[in-house]
């Protein structure tokens, strides 16, 4: 249980509700006792020779009252019960909750390395399957856990007193009960961690094919893929299958050895009634002790398969919170937010290598932005563009030299206060479900509809907005679906002007977008750069041409840099990249009038 032992902090933040579902559990268990008592003094009357001297209305009045007294204990009893059962339960459930918000919390401050290293599907798994298992013992085990040893301390307790000599005898079959649990523990354990990696695997695998959909059908792989999750959801059922085929094996031996303990005790019983040394009434009441008992044990072999297979869950859990961030604060980070921030970027021979590889991406970059500069950076795919952009908000932190802000060496700033003053126009931008105007107000908390829409307007957004029947509320499916390029990029431009930014990052903003769309996104983002210190990266040289410096990019190094005009003088790399895209456009351009001719003459 040493994983599942890590839980204390939040099972120790719900310690009142915990000591009152314990409260309601003794008080269970004591009923149980009491109704195991009063079971023997209602059947005494019924079967005891001693009992029968007395005459037949006085035993029938004692009946009666026994009767009325256990119908009493058994509102008690399930009173106490149903106290015991929601109190834990809902206690189980906030501590899942506080846990799932804990890690939820924990993975958003990892480094972004962390997210390229794990699959989707697996960090998925780690929050639904694995807290799935732990919910299992949070909220129906944990009412076994506390309730089964009061309830077998109580039954052995009044089989004790009963006849100490026979509960000997029956106390004697718990050893075995217990080595079958520990055993079987130990082997449920392993098969749980290979059901929760089996698991995992099956959630990855679904999350990316379902993701890929419209490829799989435009491709027509379907059969292809149904056999793949065929074999990775039979790898799945194996796995799920190991543990029920040890808890099945478990739970007949253990209802075996329990109803040995009530045959011997019926023989042994039986034997010290006719001696004289035992009444009928104490035998029966003994029996109901030994089944009582039997279902606590059983009870606690479940327990014991579920502790197993919740400290494996556990383990994959804290596996998750023992990964600690790459990029963190300083020991005294500098809060921006009590600066005048101008906008002043400098990058000083900035190296840099992705963790785990040793290659370069970028080799002696140095260059300034002023504030309110445009500086687009221009190259082949693979340069290093992007990753210079990933350095501005910390997503990584260069491996050698530094980039500094207003003078103040990015590292030494705290990563919130950095990050509030930056806004980013990504190339695919990220749309959530929820409404239009909670899409926009994505990272401005606070924002009115009034201030949303001024945001629009100046975006070209509020034009198609108001077309839609719901307009600002209307809803947004996943990634964006019903929305074209244009609109989505013009979404997040007047995202980042609501967020009013003091750097701005564009990354290939209109890259993928037709010429009508670019005309008014390129109008958007003129308005958004307004003042803003701003990084563009491009593969379009018209979103460039007015940038105050271009620097060209190649295999990590700055190979050029000037304005538009100076670098296609010089006939250099930017002058041959220039050409290259020229040409491409002029070809789409002839194609493009070559088809509306082609049908006409067909």
């Amino acid at each position: 249980m040493e994983n599942l032992k890590r839980l204390w902090p939040y099972v120790r933040a719900q310690r009142s509700s915990l000591l009152l579902g314990i409260l309601c559990t003794a008080l269970s268990g004591l009923f149980n006792g009491l109704f195991l008592w009063l079971s023997k003094e209602v059947l005494s009357p019924v079967v005891d020779k001693q009992a029968q001297v007395a005459s037949d209305a006085q035993r029938q009045s004692r009946l009666d009252l026994m009767v009325v007294i256990i119908l009493v204990v058994a509102v008690g009893r399930l009173a106490a019960d149903a106290g015991k059962i929601y109190i834990l339960q809902r206690t189980g459930q906030r501590i899942l909750a506080r846990l799932r918000e804990s890690l939820f919390g924990h993975l958003s401050t990892l480094s972004i390395n962390f997210f390229e290293r794990k699959r989707t599907g697996e960090v998925m798994s780690r929050l639904t399957n694995d807290i799935g298992a732990l919910q299992t013992v949070l909220t129906t085990a944990v009412v076994s856990f506390i309730a089964a040893p009061i309830d077998l301390a109580i039954s052995v307790g009044l089989m004790l007193y009963w006849n100490w000599r026979l509960t000997l005898f029956v106390v004697v079959l718990l050893p075995p009960i217990a080595f079958a649990i520990t055993r079987a523990g130990k082997k449920i354990k392993e098969a749980v961690k290979d059901l929760t990696d089996k698991n995992a695997q099956l959630t990855d695998y679904l999350q990316e094919k379902i993701a890929a959909m419209r490829l799989i059908q435009t491709f027509g792989t379907n059969r292809y893929e149904v056999g793949q999750f065929q074999a990775v959801n039979t790898r799945s059922y194996r796995a799920t299958m190991s543990p029920i085929r040890i808890q099945s094996t478990l739970a007949p031996m253990i209802e075996l050895i329990g109803m040995s303990g009530i045959v011997i005790a019926l023989w042994f019983g039986s034997r010290d009634i006719i001696a004289g040394r035992m009444e009928a009434a104490a035998l029966l009441s003994f029996l109901l002790a030994i089944h009582r008992t039997a279902m606590n044990a059983k009870a606690m072999a479940n327990l014991n398969l579920l502790i197993s297979s919740a400290d494996a869950a556990a383990a994959r859990i804290f596996e998750f919170f023992d990964e600690q961030p790459q990029i963190k604060d300083a020991p005294e980070a500098i809060d921006l937010a009590t600066r005048n921030v101008g906008g002043h970027l400098r990058f000083e021979r900035v190296r840099f290598s992705y963790p785990g590889d040793d290659r370069e991406v970028l080799r002696d970059i140095s260059f300034e932005i002023k504030p309110g500069q445009v500086v687009a950076l221009a190259g082949l795919s693979g340069s290093g563009k992007t990753t210079i952009a990933s350095l501005l908000p910390r997503l990584y932190d260069p491996t050698g030299g530094r980039i500094t802000l207003d003078g103040l060496d990015l590292r030494d700033v705290s990563l919130q206060s950095l990050r509030d003053l930056i806004g980013a126009v990504p190339q695919d931008t990220t749309l959530f479900h929820g409404t239009l105007r909670d899409n926009i107000a994505y990272g401005s908390e606070g924002a009115t509809l009034d201030q949303i829409v001024a945001a629009a307007r100046r975006a070209h957004a509020d034009e198609f907005i108001r077309t839609l029947p719901e307009a600002y509320d209307a809803p947004v499916g996943e990634r964006g679906h019903g929305f074209s390029g244009g609109q989505k990029q013009r979404l997040a431009i007047a995202r980042a002007l609501l967020r009013n930014p003091k750097l701005l990052i564009l990354d290939e903003a209109t890259s993928a977008l037709d010429a009508e769309s670019e005309g008014l996104v390129q109008d958007a983002l003129a308005e958004l750069m307004k003042g803003r210190t701003t990084l563009i990266i491009a593969h379009r040289f018209s979103t460039i041409v007015n940038a105050d410096l271009i620097l060209v990019m190649d295999q990590g190094q700055i190979i050029e840099s000037g304005t538009h005009a100076q670098l296609l003088a010089r006939q250099g790399q930017y002058w041959r990249l220039y050409q290259m895209q020229a040409f491409q456009n002029k070809r789409g351009e002839i194609e493009a009038n070559e088809i509306p001719s082609q049908a006409l003459s067909a």
